[in-house]
């Protein structure tokens, strides 16, 4: 029997309302499951990274961010001078997931053991090497002077010597950058067979006048209260700051020169002598660690194509990761990515 029009206009309505109903349901569904993964995301939790200043611009503009959208991990970093970082994780100040140290020496004063206090920290891995320049402030009276230093017209160590001209550089007993200048000068007074060059440019290790905190040093060099700083060429490169390079055979960059690096050293002031020797970024899982879970994803970004990719465009030198310490120690969800590396030890 034939179905009115009436009848066929209901059952159109009837079907449009199913429809309807049935979409509803999904896309509140579905938009309840994107909500739910995206907040299941954005809620790894947080990893506490405490790194050397020298890597701030990389890591709180760049490294970081990349970190937390790739991984969905809350990132949170603070930089300070290397050594002071080590001192104050030793002192129960703070007790972050992961420390990023300039150089291995502020590392291994949290694995190798004291009398009253345990080892805070059992492996490291060198990932990246850095290069020892001087940077300068555009704004600078000497700027001139500084320029032709920078294109090979003037010897840089004449320049920085003038009467008047504001050198800053971090304290030696904090952080590796100071120890590294004092370093770099003494091979100065080697390689150009001068023995007044250290004490023209520096004075003495500790000169009060040029020390500033290793995270305001560059700073203070943009507004204009310095004329030129110690840096690392990353540094220089990362805030847009000219800078003068030094030889191969002075700016701690090299394996090559090693050797030669080793004839210089800076006595700490607790009678731990510091040789001249290329200057490694290294990384270490300390057991203040609360996100273990995290710390291991960061260190893995870190050592990936992207953390490579990051670093060298900021100006660092990417190495294949090396591993010092107790290797068995590092965690197992790691030792894949270190496997190779741990053969050749």
């Amino acid at each position: 029997m034939p179905i009115s029009i009436d009848k066929k206009f209901i059952l159109i309505v009837i079907t449009l309302t199913i429809v309807l109903v049935v979409s509803s349901t999904f896309i509140g569904s579905w938009s309840v499951t994107t909500t739910r993964d995206r907040m299941s995301s954005s809620s790894q939790g947080k990893v506490f990274v405490m790194y050397a200043a020298s890597l701030l611009k990389i890591f709180e503009n760049t490294l970081g961010p990349s970190f937390h959208n790739e991984t969905g991990y809350t990132y949170e970093g603070e930089g300070r001078g290397s050594v002071q970082v080590a001192n104050m994780i030793l002192d129960g100040l703070r007790t972050p997931d992961v420390f990023v140290s300039a150089g291995t020496i502020p590392i291994m004063k949290l694995i190798n053991s004291t009398n009253d206090k345990p080892p805070l920290a059992q492996w490291l891995v060198k990932f990246a090497s850095a290069e020892m320049v001087i940077a300068y402030s555009p704004t600078s009276h000497y700027y001139t002077d500084l320029e032709k230093a920078r294109i090979g017209e003037t010897p840089w160590h004449k320049v920085l010597s003038k009467q008047g001209l504001k050198f800053g550089r971090t304290d030696p007993e904090l952080d590796p950058k100071g120890y590294y200048m004092i370093l770099t000068a003494k091979l100065s007074n080697i390689y150009y067979n001068d023995s007044t060059i250290k004490q023209r440019i520096l004075g003495d290790d500790r000169n009060p006048k040029q020390l500033f905190p290793e995270e305001t040093l560059k700073t203070t060099l943009e507004s204009g209260q310095l004329d030129a700083v110690a840096a690392y060429k990353h540094e220089a490169i990362s805030r847009g700051l000219p800078y003068i390079s030094l030889p191969a055979e002075i700016n701690l960059a090299h394996p090559t020169f090693s050797d030669f690096y080793k004839r210089a050293s800076y006595t700490l002031g607790n009678g731990q002598a510091v040789f001249g020797e290329p200057v490694y970024f290294s990384i270490t899982i300390p057991k203040s660690v609360k996100n273990l879970n995290g710390a291991v994803s960061f260190l893995k970004f870190l050592l990936s194509s992207n953390g490579e990719r990051i670093l060298k465009t900021q100006g660092l030198n990417y190495l294949k990761p090396l591993i010092e310490g107790d290797i068995e120690k590092v965690p197992a969800s790691i030792g894949n990515i270190l496997e190779p590396i741990k053969q050749k030890s």
